[in-house]
């Protein structure tokens, strides 16, 4: 067996990175991008709740839908009750529409599981003093894939 890694494997394994400089460092920049969003991520603390276990926040807490999409998604459909507030308002502290809620849950809805402005209204709700911040699993897409009722009455 032998060493994990021989001195030809090293020489093989430089010889390659100068070959492929830009390819070696596109690799590692997106490395530390992947790390660097991951631990933001457990840094966040931010848990993410399925449809049952939001609504039943939503009924026996007394929790709220804030839908962070834009007003023209929204519109075209969201989930009854919601309160829409997208990620510049959440951000620049516009909540005065929750202000009761900072005890209660709070459940951020976006588009989709890979939403990023979902992600980061919850960050940022949770550093204004919001303590019970959850994030929708799957988003609106996820609540129309189970054929849930779409309201679009504001």
């Amino acid at each position: 067996m032998g060493d994990f890694f021989s001195s030809v494997d090293v020489q093989e394994l430089m010889a390659f990175a100068e070959r492929h400089t830009l390819m070696v460092f596109v690799f590692f920049a997106v490395l530390c991008g992947l790390i660097y969003l991951q631990v933001r991520i457990m840094l966040a603390n931010l848990k993410k709740l399925n449809i049952n276990m939001a609504n039943v926040m939503i009924n026996h807490e007394n929790g709220i839908y804030v839908d962070v999409r834009p007003a023209n998604l929204f519109s075209q459909g969201h989930i009854a009750g919601s309160i829409n507030i997208v990620l510049l308002d959440v951000k620049q502290g516009k909540l005065h529409r929750i202000d009761s809620y900072k005890d209660k849950p709070v459940i951020i809805v976006g588009k989709d599981k890979m939403d990023s402005d979902c992600f980061n209204a919850g960050v940022s709700l949770k550093k204004q003093g919001y303590t019970k911040v959850y994030l929708l699993e799957g988003g609106i897409s996820q609540w129309a894939m189970e054929n849930l009722p779409l309201s679009t009455k504001n």
